[in-house]
């Protein structure tokens, strides 16, 4: 079953509401489409061999490795694709070469998907991390020009444009200029606003960009991408390598392709890279201005009504910017038992739980949240029903 939205026909069930996008998104039916395609009339690899098949496939990646870098306003050799953003930021920060002696700068608002990597690499190389406090997301600039400029220590900023846990929405170009005035490595997952809202990489911007193609840009799952300034490009060496990504190989060193395709190790998911380019393509051609104003306008009505709905308390901080994601707890029922009521009685699915977010979630009341996150795809009149729907549970539960 399919909808059409601004003029894009989306993989959707008439009847059900989704309100999930931050746990995925749903890809457009010509994306489907044209995977299916990919396998049935080519399905080879690139820089395999001289067949026709492997030709093809090679012209196919450079083809959307272009209108990838076109939309993000950047150069096609600052492009990587691989398969999820986790192993893109743990490859990443295996690879610079300050880690051993670096300060990570991160924040309790991020996920497990951020916080695991950065762990694991003070695990490995006694790495500092100093996380930025919920309070002190208000000031978050002021913040970071505090942690910035405490000593001499190399230091890594690692944060998202737009918080999974609740929806905060950072000035990242802000943030680029002050690491960049400050010497520090900025690494900005965009994940969640990415086919969103314009994302212009060109000038003032992260030293490493990445994010999972299957949330914000409406691609299927396997497949994240990665963007390198190239200054910093020229600074790392790939913690994976093998297959595609070695020019030459002798008895004790091996020789990398260049720039963005050293990164692409083992065989890259052509058919996931070319849905996910197609998704973004629409949306690009939509107008990340006009996807903005519509979401905006959304998530004004839910927040103005989620505040007058009894037992429910949404997590907000003052004085930040908000995009299309709202978490919420309640004093009277489980986040989980709301989301399952919700689906059973209007088809609603939203995410429950906490929300890949630990050290988020201990600073909170509660113990679990529910996580509404909208797209292109969602109506004003779904936010209604959702909103009406809520409230008739939460006054009868």
């Amino acid at each position: 079953m399919t909808l059409t939205r601004f003029g894009i026909e989306f993989n959707l069930q008439e009847d059900k509401i989704y309100l999930d996008s931050a746990t995925i998104g749903k890809m457009p039916i010509s994306s489907l489409n044209m995977m299916c395609e990919f396998y049935q009339e080519i399905g080879g690899v690139p820089v395999r061999s001289m067949s026709q098949d492997a030709i093809n496939c090679t012209n196919i990646l450079e083809d959307n490795r272009k209108m990838f870098a076109d939309i993000l306003n950047i150069e096609n050799n600052q492009v990587s694709f691989l398969p999820s953003k986790e192993s893109t930021l743990i490859n990443a920060l295996y690879s610079l070469d300050v880690i051993k002696k670096s300060k990570i700068i991160t924040s309790f608002l991020e996920d497990h998907s951020i916080l695991a990597p950065v762990i694991r690499v003070h695990e490995s190389f006694n790495a500092d991390i100093d996380y930025i406090t919920i309070e002190e997301e208000a000031n978050l600039i002021s913040t970071l020009e505090t942690k910035l400029g405490d000593d001499k220590q190399d230091k890594i900023v690692l944060l998202s444009s737009l918080t999974v846990t609740n929806g905060v929405k950072r000035d990242w170009k802000q943030i680029a200029k002050l690491c960049k005035e400050t010497e520090a490595i900025f690494i900005l997952d965009v994940s969640h606003s990415v086919g969103h809202e314009n994302i212009d990489l060109k000038g003032i911007a992260p030293d490493i960009a990445f994010g999972s193609g299957c949330i914000g840009a409406l691609g299927p799952q396997g497949i994240a991408f990665q963007i390198l300034s190239h200054e910093i490009e020229n600074r790392m060496e790939p913690l994976i390598v093998g297959n595609g990504s070695v020019l030459a190989l002798e008895e004790h060193m091996f020789h990398l392709g260049g720039s963005g395709s050293k990164f692409e190790a083992g065989i890259v998911n052509i058919a996931g890279i070319i849905a996910m380019v197609n998704s973004l393509k629409m949306l690009s051609d939509i107008g990340f201005t006009k996807i903005e104003e519509h979401e905006r306008k959304l998530n004004n009505i839910l927040r103005d009504e989620l505040r007058n709905i009894q037992n429910i308390k949404l997590m907000e901080i003052e004085n930040v910017s908000y995009g299309p994601i709202i978490s919420f707890g309640s004093d009277s029922f489980e986040s989980h038992d709301i989301a399952m009521v919700l689906e059973e009685t209007r088809k609603i699915v939203v995410r429950s739980g906490a929300l890949c977010s630990h050290l988020f979630m201990y600073e909170q009341k509660y113990n679990d949240l529910v996580r509404t996150s909208t797209h292109i795809y969602n109506t004003e009149e779904e936010i209604k029903t959702f909103i009406e729907t809520l409230a008739s549970l939460l006054s009868g539960m």
